[in-house]
């Protein structure tokens, strides 16, 4: 019997879509191996949509780097969001074809989508063709996101937070679709191969410090602001080691490179590229400085570390670090580097250290990456029906009108049979 295909169908704008799809990916592997036939595709890009994927993340990128200009577009987003969906849906009309040539070629039994573009492209071509493969929605954003979100014609539609529940069924989406689970991390990610001792001093430093990691994505808050932050932390002489994942943006590690050329007595910084060890930086660390995405958050929140929030980049963010502070495992310096300096001080105390851990045990986080794997078999054995049967395709509706044409109702020939009605005998014209 052939295996069940899965496709997990990211699109690779930052770690929030990438994430969540490699963490259910890797839980069913590990929960049922050999059992289905799995991929994780840069859904835009390897489908062969090169051109429209380009202007897509080359627009991102943009964004990150302008946050006014992405809350702006995204407040006005909140007051036209119907009106905005079929914009995009307008917008990557150049995608169908793509979508629907995979669809036929590869006949995927389920597709997992983490961006709202695969899964306004999956809908869109499953209800006009009548295809069955069953689609699931994931909502990357954990408990505040944007009016495109909002897509009825999923099979499944998975949220991480309950706030995120109720803000689509205050828009009527239907309930029987949604489901919510914690936000899954990767099993990968708690595979710890070299410990903190091992790991700082591979970088050159000494463990018996303070070590602070900072990891601001690949624009983060600006070469300019970056590097006046961690200025702030020289000037102070703390005795602290300083690891900087600037990831794919070299400008910045070059920079870094020359202004913190070395170890001084106080502070020593180590600016670092792309790396694939990130989880041993953040379980090295006694505390991190991160830019406040949802998958960031949750990999530093699963290791238990306290953190120092920069600004966020777009307003769904937010939530994300009012939820750390509220719970007393986050603080917020936004791009102040006398707040920053000033909150790195008090975290050097041990005692501040152990009652973030405190916190921590308080929040009790779960993994949800186990339970997703197990609710999409189910879903696939059959165990879990969709809500609401899909409506029929193009084709069939057409069909369907051909063979019946005097069934077809008109808004003509309603009225048309209401002024009749009104003129036979004996009939009650309005307001008699």
């Amino acid at each position: 019997m052939a295996k069940k295909r899965i496709t997990f169908a990211m699109i690779e704008a930052g770690g929030g879509h990438k994430m969540p799809a490699l963490a259910v990916y890797e839980s069913l592997k590990r929960l049922y191996p050999g059992k289905y036939d799995m991929q994780v595709l840069d859904f835009m890009k390897d489908l062969g949509c090169v051109d429209l994927d380009q202007i897509h993340k080359s627009s991102w990128k943009y964004l990150l780097t302008h946050p006014s200009l992405t809350k702006s577009i995204q407040t006005f987003d909140f007051i036209t969001g119907p009106v905005n969906i079929q914009i995009y849906k307008l917008a990557i009309t150049g995608f169908y074809p793509y979508v629907l040539r995979y669809l036929k070629k590869e006949k995927p039994d389920l597709i997992f989508s983490t961006h709202y573009f695969n899964t306004m492209a999956v809908s869109h071509v499953r209800r006009t063709y009548g295809l069955s493969t069953v689609l699931i929605n994931f909502l990357s954003e954990v408990f505040d996101f944007d009016s495109y979100w909002y897509l009825k014609n999923v099979d499944h539609y998975i949220v991480t937070s309950p706030a995120a529940a109720r803000k689509l069924l205050r828009r009527r989406f239907p309930k029987g679709k949604l489901r919510e689970f914690p936000y899954p991390v990767r099993s990968s990610f708690f595979r710890i191969r070299d410990g903190r001792e091992k790991t700082l001093r591979s970088l050159g430093l000494d463990p018996s410090r303070k070590t602070l990691l900072v990891t601001l994505g690949s624009e983060g808050i600006g070469v300019t602001s970056t590097a006046r932050m961690l200025t702030a932390l020289v000037r102070r002489g703390l005795p602290l080691n300083v690891v900087v994942v600037a990831g794919k943006n070299a400008r910045l590690k070059r920079q870094l490179e020359v202004e913190f050329d070395g170890c001084t007595e106080g502070t020593c910084i180590v600016p670092l590229g792309f790396v694939t060890n990130i989880n041993e930086l953040v379980n090295a660390a006694d505390f991190c400085f991160i830019k406040p995405g949802p998958a960031t958050t949750w990999e530093v929140l699963s290791l238990r570390k306290p953190i120092l929030f920069a600004a966020s980049a777009q307003l769904s963010e937010n939530p994300n670090i009012r939820y750390a502070v509220r719970n007393r495992v986050g603080r917020y310096v936004g791009v102040s580097p006398l707040r920053f300096a000033r909150r790195v001080q008090e975290l050097m105390d041990d005692g501040a250290l152990a009652e973030v851990q405190r916190h921590y045990d308080r929040l009790n986080l779960q993994n949800g990456a186990d339970d997703i794997a197990r609710f999409v078999d189910t879903v696939l054995s059959g165990r879990v029906k969709p809500a609401v049967s899909p409506p029929p395709s193009w084709p069939a509706r057409r069909a369907r009108r051909r063979r019946a044409p005097g069934l077809r109702p008109t808004l003509a020939g309603a009225r048309a049979s209401r002024r009749a009605a009104r003129r036979r005998p004996g009939s009650r014209s309005p307001g008699v």
